[in-house]
């Protein structure tokens, strides 16, 4: 018999105080844990657990503990809680069917000291099946959660060797003419009110980055961009036949 394993580690230790009592009561079931200063290295010696059994009143009191905090544990928890009758003592929490990488996500978006987090996995088995070895590296930000596995990075070589370095370039076959900076916006701002002190009474520094942010996504929303789309692919396919005849020219 063939026994699988996932051991995992994650980086860095995630504060206490970024943590709320459900999420810290979620994450110290689902891996083993260390003490690093004024928080937790969390890690996986065999596989993270993504079923467990906990006492009812015990996740009712880490609920009651998070009240008013924005966490996506709360919402999970509260589905799972909808599956236990009134007499029962303990509820079963599956996580099977999602993934772990949404609690870290809820305490990256809260934390003021954390921009992300890592989750590095391999996968391991007692015997030497073809399936039973690999890895996988995910990235969680406050915007999104990225993984690659090592059979996606295999993937990348085959498409390499089959089309050329471009292949594993990101967006293949995709080319971005435009993109919106929040940066650069918030630059802009501060020029656009320094020239006309008409324009408004707020000073630069009053516009978050949520305003910003939020902006972008109202201007992307609204502007078109076909006809300018039209003429760059128009360019783009006269420049690839120009690239084309100067491949296929003979040598002089």
């Amino acid at each position: 018999m063939a026994d699988y394993h996932s051991p995992t580690v994650v980086q860095p230790a995630i504060l206490n105080t970024d943590m709320t009592a459900l999420e810290r009561l979620l994450l110290t079931h689902i891996f083993e844990t260390a003490a690093d200063g004024d928080g937790l290295y969390f890690f996986a010696e065999t596989s993270p657990q993504d079923h467990f059994e906990l006492p009812i009143e015990t996740i009712r009191a880490a609920l009651a503990a998070s009240d008013g905090v924005p966490s996506e544990a709360v919402a999970f928890v509260r589905e799972q809680l909808k599956e236990a009758g009134d007499d029962d003592e303990y509820v079963d929490l599956d996580l099977s069917q999602t993934s772990f990488e949404f609690l870290f996500q809820g305490i990256v978006k809260r934390s003021a000291t954390l921009d992300h987090v890592t989750i590095v996995t391999s996968f391991t088995c007692t015997k030497m099946r073809p399936d039973g070895f690999g890895g996988m590296a995910v990235l969680v930000t406050a915007d999104a959660i990225k993984g690659k596995s090592t059979e996606d990075i295999l993937g990348d070589f085959l498409d390499e060797t089959e089309h050329g370095p471009l292949a594993t370039a990101p967006g293949f076959g995709v080319h971005v003419l435009l993109r919106l900076h929040e940066a650069k916006v918030r630059a802009q701002i501060a020029q656009i009110i320094e020239t006309d002190q008409t324009l408004t009474p707020i000073a630069a520094g009053a516009v978050t980055n949520a305003d910003i942010r939020a902006g972008c996504i109202n201007v992307a929303e609204r502007t078109n961009l076909a006809e300018e789309q039209d003429a760059a692919v128009f360019k783009a396919a006269l420049a690839a036949i120009h690239e084309a005849e100067q491949r296929l020219a003979p040598a002089s």
